[in-house]
């Protein structure tokens, strides 16, 4: 999972349900914070409005769309073009534009 890929809440707790954000919602990946372990994630409604902004963790998401951004797309926005303001969820690893892979994820997460 990476910016802008379409992603689903797979599960339910009540730090997300504050914001109006349930089981199954759908939204788009905004931001990373992989130290934190969580996706930025805007929330739309049917007319284009947005109803919520929050961070979910990153084991609470399921990947509903790829984005087909590419991390040279991501690293010409970057300030400084820097590779290491950026992380992805590949292959159960938190990896930077670099290649390097920071942290594994607990199988628990991954499954999810």
């Amino acid at each position: 999972m990476k910016y802008l890929d379409e992603v689903k809440v797979t599960v339910s707790k009540g730090k997300y349900e504050k914001s109006g954000v349930y089981k199954g919602a759908i939204g788009t990946i905004i931001f990373a914070a992989i130290r934190q372990n969580t996706y930025e994630v805007v929330f739309t409604r049917a007319d284009g409005s947005d109803y919520a902004e929050i961070e979910i963790d990153v084991g609470d998401l399921a990947q509903v769309r790829n984005s087909n951004v590419t991390d040279e797309d991501i690293l010409e926005d970057l300030p400084n073009h820097d590779p290491n303001w950026w992380c992805k969820v590949e292959n159960g690893f938190i990896v930077n534009l670099k290649g390097e892979r920071r942290i594994k994820l607990p199988m628990t997460m991954i499954l999810n």
